[in-house]
């Protein structure tokens, strides 16, 4: 028996990926929803705040709910969670995104 015939070099490759694999998804989740961008537009008052269309950098567009009235086509940062129906997000921050910052050189 050789010292590296090719079972050992495979068993060993398989062991360096579950070993990756463990040290990879060993990291700390991320704590709160994450932020969505994109702009606001559609606002309708209701008797206890405001819904609006959200529509995001990656397309998606949905309703949401926030007490405080949002600027018609302005850019913002929220965060939310979805309704058990999906149908409304239930934004709990809503932060405008300065012009300067939408554009890199």
């Amino acid at each position: 028996m050789k010292l590296f015939d090719r079972y050992s070099l495979l068993c060993f490759a398989v062991s360096m990926m579950i070993i990756v694999t463990i040290i990879v998804n060993d990291e700390e989740p991320k704590e709160g929803p994450v932020p969505h961008i994109g702009m606001v537009y559609n606002i309708k008052e209701t008797q206890n705040g405001y819904t609006f269309s959200f529509d995001d950098t990656d397309g998606n567009v949905s309703r949401c709910f926030h007490y405080n009235e949002p600027i018609e086509f302005e850019v913002y940062s929220i965060k939310g969670t979805m309704s058990n129906d999906g149908n409304i997000m239930f934004v709990s921050s809503m932060d405008v995104i300065p012009q300067n910052e939408l554009y890199h050189e």
